[in-house]
């Protein structure tokens, strides 16, 4: 599904189609009443934006990346995914891509930084500025910092080894305050909680708008409840502020959004609830 906004073409590029988890794996305080009538695994997705502006190709988020060491985290453990033949199929290769931007630095965001070649883990778009947040990065740099022996923080710090470093390396990372404009059209705006500096993409062209919102939700149910906390939110107060501001961004804009785990949709208002629907092919 290709989304026109003026100026802007966006192509969601999935790494993953189907990423199951158990409800309680991702939402400890999960409840029957949340899940309604769902039952069984929550089927996810990995999914990242392609956006190409009149003069730039930008890549919002950049999924796992294959063959990355995660023995902690299994459901981020030694991918093997075609992810570049997928964003081939769009019309883009790696060396087209001229900024790329993780809405926050979980392995499953920005392990696609790198790609692994003879051994070593080079950048996968060379070409391109990597962005990040000064206080993001402080933050994982500092995790690797502590030599954590295991546990999610020593895959937290292999993430950083093999994922953030070497693009670091390579000359090619430029760390950002927040709000930036990355080009016309496209603005990061911080949504913190999940984590230290998650941000989101605003993306406008054509009096029309769409929310790259990453981890800011992670499934349609959570609309229900917006203070259900994810496994993964490092500040769960803060984190539910950011849904309801997101929420209440999407309604004041009528803007798509885009999320990194569930389909592209809509969110509407009713009192002080929301709801979400999914788009449909071609009429987003």
């Amino acid at each position: 599904m290709t989304i026109t906004l003026g100026p802007l073409r966006i192509d969601p590029v999935a790494e993953l189609d189907h990423w199951p988890f158990a409800p309680a794996d991702l939402f400890p305080a999960v409840t029957p009443e949340h899940l309604g009538e769902h039952r069984g695994d929550l089927d996810l997705s990995i999914t990242t934006y392609l956006v190409r502006t009149p003069d730039q190709t930008v890549l919002l988020d950049a999924g796992n990346g294959n063959a990355k060491e995660r023995p902690v985290l299994l459901a981020h453990h030694q991918f093997d995914a075609p992810y570049l033949e997928r964003m081939a199929a769009v019309g883009v290769v790696p060396e087209d891509v001229d900024v790329v931007v993780a809405t926050h630095l979980h392995p499953d965001h920005c392990g696609g930084f790198t790609q692994l070649v003879d051994g070593s883990w080079d950048p996968t778009f060379p070409r391109a500025r990597y962005l990040i947040p000064s206080e993001e990065y402080a933050w994982l740099q500092q995790v690797h910092a502590s030599a954590p022996d295991g546990g999610v923080a020593g895959d937290l710090a292999r993430t950083f080894e093999d994922s953030v470093l070497p693009v670091v390396e390579a000359g090619l990372v430029e760390l950002i305050d927040l709000p930036y404009e990355v080009t016309g059209g496209i603005t990061l705006r911080a949504m913190p909680g999940h984590t230290t500096a998650h941000l989101i993409a605003e993306l406008n062209g054509g009096g029309q708008h769409a929310l790259v919102s990453g981890d800011v939700l992670h499934h349609p149910f959570q609309f229900a409840n917006l203070t259900l906390a994810q496994g993964g939110d490092a500040d769960p107060a803060a984190a539910a502020e950011s849904r309801r501001t997101l929420c209440e961004l999407a309604v004041e804009r009528d803007a798509l959004l885009l999320p990194a785990h569930f389909p592209v949709g809509r969110i509407t208002q009713d009192g002080d609830d929301f709801r979400y629907r999914p788009a449909t092919p071609g009429g987003a």
